[in-house]
């Protein structure tokens, strides 16, 4: 019964902290005077990028290319001489 009670006088405690409003973040979409965009069509395959099968590439070439401030016509490697440069 001790138990009980002290049960029913943590919950009325804990409901004294209860916030008698709602927070706004969770009324504002029912807001009617908020204004909402309007819906726009918008194509599923917008931003999509096709992926076709290529050729393998030399490595090192790639690297370059993908580099920060690459220079594409940079000669300091080894595999200059390979392609006859």
């Amino acid at each position: 019964m001790l138990k009980l009670i002290s049960f029913a006088a943590l919950g009325l405690g804990l409901a004294g902290c209860v916030p008698s409003e709602h927070p706004s973040y969770l009324v504002a979409a029912a807001d009617p005077a908020m204004g909402a965009r309007p819906p726009a069509y918008s194509s599923i395959t917008a931003g999509v990028r096709g992926y076709d099968v290529v050729d393998p590439l030399d490595w090192r070439e790639l690297n370059r290319r993908v580099a920060p401030g690459a220079d594409s016509e940079r000669d300091d490697s080894d595999d200059a001489a390979r392609r006859g440069r």
